[in-house]
């Protein structure tokens, strides 16, 4: 919501409300009218930009309906909201239909090792890409994760000279891997890590591929070390 200083704020107000009601439409999948309160109320546990702000939203739905007045087919603005109503509400408008594409926030390239790689070379790429993990493919396939933990255990053994990716797969790590499509947006992505919060349980990562199938080779990887960089759209 860019900012027009020749409207006067009542204007500004309406118009980041109305971009406000039309997102909250679309994400309520409503194809009637419905309230603007049972809009927020239905899009709170669908978008985080919602549920932070649903107190906010209420109370402008209410300035709004003091704002304006209805005479006939006519409307009349009667009041004006002060400067920090108006930019506030233009703040939540924005965050609402901003994209915040989740590729903005991936680490990208992402490298992969085969589960023929020998540990080692997992080992030496991990240090050269500065992370503790790798996704692991067969072919065109996910299969698994290898962590530093992984490799770590089997140096402890004395067993990386012929040890391979494979032999040190665990398939109870598959369930902390989270496949999405690059068209879903960062919060598809803080849905993911709160669900698997609820469950007890620790993302290694999130792999976004063309379409979100664990047959498409990644094109970009969140894990928890990214969180604060997207946390910081809601501040």
């Amino acid at each position: 919501v860019k900012k027009d200083i020749s409207m006067t704020n009542a204007e500004r107000f309406l118009n980041a409300y109305a971009q406000c009601e039309k997102k909250l439409a679309e994400l309520a999948e409503q194809p009637k009218y419905i309230p603007f309160s049972q809009l927020v109320a239905r899009c709170a546990n669908r978008s985080r930009v919602v549920a932070l702000n649903q107190q906010s939203l209420r109370e402008y739905n209410e300035l709004r309906n003091a704002i304006v007045h209805i005479r006939g087919s006519e409307r009349e603005i009667i009041a004006e909201p002060c400067d920090s109503v108006t930019e506030d509400i233009e703040r939540i408008a924005k965050l609402l239909t901003e994209p915040h594409d989740i590729l903005k926030y991936a680490s990208m390239p992402v490298k992969t090792v085969h589960i023929d790689t020998s540990i080692r070379d997992a080992f030496h790429l991990m240090q050269e890409m500065d992370t503790s993990k790798v996704p692991v493919y067969k072919g065109q396939n996910f299969v698994g994760m290898i962590t530093l933990d992984d490799i770590a255990k089997i140096a402890m053994q004395g067993k990386t000279d012929n040890t391979v990716v494979s032999d040190v797969l665990s398939s109870t790590k598959n369930s902390r891997v989270v496949f999405t499509s690059k068209s879903n947006n960062v919060d598809v992505v803080l849905r993911y890590f709160d669900k698997a919060r609820e469950e007890g349980i620790t993302l290694l990562a999130i792999l976004i591929t063309e379409s979100g199938k664990p047959s498409e080779k990644p094109i970009g990887i969140i894990t928890t070390s990214d969180l604060p960089n997207i946390l910081k759209i809601y501040a």
